[in-house]
C-alpha cells in the first residue's frame, strides 16, 4: 500500500477533489495534481530571485554555428595564386610604420536562426582564432604598438519593421535591423627597435545576458508582446570586424560563434 504523505498546503489544496473522489486512486491523482500545481506556483514566486525569469529552468538547445572567413592584416595584399582568397575573405593592406590601421569588414559571416529555434534568448560561444605579430622596424624607441578587433553583430527579424519602434542607439526606427558586439581582442605595449613578438588568442566569450534576449529588446522600446513575437520569427545575425593595428608586422583573424537558445 503507497502512503501519500502531504504538507498542510497540498492538503489543503487536494480536500475538496478528495471529498469528491469515488476511489483511492482518484484521490492520490488529485492530490498529485495538487502537488504540482503548488510547486509551479513556488518556482514562479522564486524566479525574481534568479536573474532571468524567461529562461529559468528551460533547456539548452542547439540552434546555429557562424564561422567568419579570414581577415588578414599584412604589407602586401596580392592573392597567392596557389591558395585563392574565399568569398568571405579579406585583406586589408597595413600602413607603413608606426602609422596606424583602421580596419572595417561589413560583412565576414551570417547565419539563420530558424523562427521558435528559441523560447526568449539566443546565446554565444564566441572564440578567435587569431595569430598576429608586433613589429617595430623603425630603429627608434616605439611606445603605441596596439592590436584591436572588436567583433559586432547586425541583428535582422521581421518584428524590427515596424516603424513605431525607435532604436535608442539611432534615435531613428530600427527599419528591420540593429547592431550590437562583444567582447574582443585589445592588446597594446611598446617595442624596442628591431623587436618581434608573435602572440595567439583563443579566449572563448560566454553569454552572460545573451547576444539577444526577451528582456533586452524590452530595454530597448519593444513590448512584452513584440518581444515575445520576435522569437517567432526567423533571425539573421551578421558579423562584422572592427579594429585598429599599429606597428603589426601581419595578423590572421577567424571568429567561431555557437548560439544556443531556450
Amino acid at each position: 500500500m503507497r502512503i501519500l504523505l502531504l504538507t498542510p498546503l497540498f492538503a489543503a489544496l487536494a480536500l475538496p477533489v478528495a471529498a469528491h473522489a469515488a476511489t483511492p486512486l482518484a484521490t492520490e491523482r488529485a492530490a498529485a495534481r495538487a502537488e504540482v500545481r503548488a510547486v509551479r506556483a513556488e518556482a514562479a514566486a522564486a524566479v525574481t530571485d534568479v536573474g532571468d525569469a524567461d529562461s529559468f529552468g528551460r533547456n539548452v538547445r542547439f540552434i546555429g554555428t557562424m564561422q567568419s572567413g579570414l581577415l588578414s592584416l599584412a604589407g602586401d595584399c596580392t592573392p597567392d595564386p596557389s591558395a585563392p582568397p574565399g568569398p568571405d575573405d579579406h585583406c586589408v593592406t597595413t600602413a607603413p610604420a608606426p602609422l596606424p590601421t583602421p580596419f572595417h569588414i561589413a560583412d565576414v559571416g551570417r547565419v539563420v536562426i530558424p523562427a521558435r529555434a528559441a523560447h526568449s534568448l539566443i546565446c554565444h560561444w564566441q572564440t578567435p582564432f587569431v595569430v598576429y605579430a608586433f613589429r617595430n622596424p623603425t630603429g627608434v624607441y616605439q611606445p603605441n604598438a596596439r592590436f584591436i578587433v572588436t567583433p559586432g553583430y547586425t541583428i535582422q527579424n521581421e518584428v524590427l519593421n515596424d516603424p513605431s519602434l525607435i532604436d535608442p542607439a539611432t534615435g531613428l526606427p530600427f527599419g528591420g535591423h540593429y547592431d550590437t558586439a562583444l567582447a574582443g581582442i585589445r592588446q597594446s605595449r611598446s617595442l624596442q627597435p628591431g623587436e618581434f613578438q608573435t602572440e595567439r588568442e583563443n579566449a572563448t566569450r560566454v553569454c552572460l545576458g545573451g547576444i539577444i534576449s526577451k528582456q533586452g529588446l524590452i530595454g530597448m522600446g519593444l513590448s512584452d508582446a513584440q518581444a515575445t513575437e520576435f522569437f517567432k520569427h526567423d533571425t539573421v545575425i551578421t558579423m562584422r570586424l572592427d579594429g585598429q593595428a599599429q606597428l603589426v608586422d601581419f595578423a590572421s583573424i577567424i571568429y567561431g560563434v555557437r548560439f544556443v537558445g531556450d
